[in-house]
């Protein structure tokens, strides 16, 4: 899965091309009404478990957390009809960084880049990008700083995914959800970690896991998958509209 999945015109950020650019505060989210899933950094477990069903996808160490948005590919649950998030429903920081992105050149360099397409782009209104002497104005430095933090997380829980991977946690699983209607829906195509196979971890391994401060995330991760009934019930609310 690409990590692009919001953006339709990626261009490095140019003090001298954009120095006129100012970002116009979004008062919705359509620009993420067609995903229905998005990457999710191990930190955000926590919060995220209370409203999303995270699971993982890809292969082997290559597999990556997601938030599911969805039962539907290419409709997100979590906006209304006016393509605002749910209120009081935590919003993934893949999310909340739109519409910039660090764009990697090299192991160690980062460009800061922007969705040109973004409709909140303007010269008139908003939070400027560059102040008057070609400086980043305070508002790009804590983007800035907010990117770096989401990139640095986003490595951490690639090292949480190769330990899980190493202990042969994470299997393909699927969900059987049924509805007070009778309607049902079968949830796969994804991975879990096999509770069965955690319980039997040693006392080295869990201490392991302790340790690298990710022990918590896997409790988050089990928890949340009872939350795919609040998106079936999304699916069938439209279905039956």
């Amino acid at each position: 899965m690409t990590t692009m999945l919001l953006y339709k015109d990626i261009k490095a950020l140019n003090r001298d091309e954009h120095k006129a650019f100012k970002l116009k505060p979004a008062s919705h989210c359509e620009f993420a009404s067609q995903t229905h899933l998005v990457p999710l950094a191990g930190l955000e477990f926590f919060q995220a478990a209370r409203h999303y069903p995270i699971v993982f996808i890809g292969e082997g160490e290559a597999a990556m957390p997601i938030a599911l948005l969805g039962l539907n590919e290419g409709h997100n649950g979590y906006l209304d009809a006016d393509f605002k998030w749910h209120a009081n429903t935590y919003i993934p920081a893949f999310i909340r960084r739109y519409p910039f992105v660090l764009a990697q050149t090299d192991a160690d360099n980062f460009t800061v880049c922007l969705d040109a397409a973004y409709e909140g782009w303007n010269e008139e209104e908003g939070r400027e990008l560059f102040a008057e002497d070609g400086k980043n104005s305070e508002f790009l430095n804590e983007m800035i700083q907010f990117l770096q933090n989401f990139t640095a997380e986003m490595d951490r829980t690639r090292n949480f995914v190769k330990l899980l991977t190493e202990l042969e946690l994470l299997t393909p699983r699927t969900l059987q959800l049924t509805h007070d209607s009778g309607e049902t829906f079968v949830l796969s195509d994804f991975l879990a970690v096999d509770e069965e196979r955690f319980a039997k971890l040693t006392d080295e391994q869990i201490l392991s896991l302790h340790k690298a401060g990710v022990l918590g995330w896997v409790y988050a991760h089990l928890m949340s998958l009872g939350n795919a009934n609040q998106i079936f019930d999304d699916y069938l609310k439209r279905k039956n509209a």
